[in-house]
């Protein structure tokens, strides 16, 4: 289990861990501020950060047993913040 924080995304408790290299890579101008950011990635840099911890979790479950509009902003947050970026407010 790779370190993070803690967070409980209905009902269900993660560790989110920082996002791997790969995800930065291909979503660097958002970790570095420089792009706008949609709603599809930040589900998909959150994917990415927790199948670090759990490899089964799939885009479709996280999205339509886990995440929601009242929570995905805490999520991208956590995220961006244990990956050493600065999430946008």
């Amino acid at each position: 289990m790779v370190d993070g924080k803690k967070i409980t995304l209905n009902g269900r408790e993660f560790i989110v861990p920082p996002a791997p290299l790969s995800c930065v890579r291909r979503y660097h101008e958002v970790f570095e501020g420089m792009a706008p950011i949609t709603i599809l990635i930040m589900a998909e840099i959150i994917h990415a950060a927790l199948t670090r911890n759990y490899p089964d979790l799939t885009q479709d479950e996280l999205e339509n047993d886990y995440l929601n509009v009242a929570n995905m902003k805490e999520a991208f947050n956590i995220v961006m913040n244990v990956s050493g970026a600065e999430a946008k407010k």
